[in-house]
């Protein structure tokens, strides 16, 4: 990571390339405005993307379905960009680093957006609940995979089986919404975070 790299999650965003773009984009910014999702109106998205309620419908059903798009790409990215944090050469702690600052930084960036993605995806019905279980099974692969290649240079480390990947996923996310709650910088998380990485994965 360069010092230069945007970790905002509107940052994860692809550049508004045509009208789909631009209201995921003002789905965000309207998220911000209102503090959550649920007071969010389409009338607010498209005021935000400067387009029309009939181009909204053109490419969404809802506002919800739009929401679920927008977490979606953003959580997409942001297992992307974690990925590429903890690639490379050196020991597994110094890629955890790596990979949870850039999973912190991120998040810290628009607070807003982050407790809307976590708290608010899993109360939009059966789809959103199947969105947040699937993301959150994704999250869990995605450390298994980091433990699981730096096993091949370091026979300190254990494997890490789903479950205990998926109790570190949803423990990171309770311990950031805690965070959120009590005003807390989200990077203040990253010695806590380590160590139990640490302790889970060393022999």
């Amino acid at each position: 990571m360069t010092e230069d790299v945007d970790l905002s999650l509107l940052a994860l965003l692809p550049e508004p390339a045509g009208f789909r773009d631009r209201l995921l984009l003002g789905m965000a910014a309207a998220i911000r405005e209102q503090g959550s999702f649920r007071p969010v109106t389409v009338a607010e998205v498209v005021r935000h993307a400067r387009t029309s309620r009939r181009t909204f419908y053109q490419h969404f059903d809802d506002r919800e379905s739009c929401f679920l798009a927008l977490f979606d790409v953003v959580s997409a990215r942001l297992l992307e960009t974690i990925a590429d944090a903890a690639t490379g050469d050196g020991p597994f702690a110094r890629r955890a680093e790596r990979a949870v600052a850039a999973y912190l930084g991120t998040l810290a960036a628009e607070p807003t957006l982050t407790r809307a993605c976590i708290q608010e995806t899993a109360s939009l019905g059966p789809e959103g609940l199947a969105r947040h279980r699937a993301m959150n099974d994704l999250w869990a692969q995605q450390i298994m995979r980091l433990v699981e290649e730096a096993r091949r240079h370091d026979d300190a480390l254990r494997p890490l089986g789903l479950e205990v990947a998926t109790i570190i996923t949803g423990g990171f996310r309770d311990l950031v919404l805690v965070a959120l709650d009590q005003g807390r910088d989200l990077t203040e998380l990253q010695d806590v975070a380590v160590d139990v990485l640490r302790r889970i994965t060393l022999r």
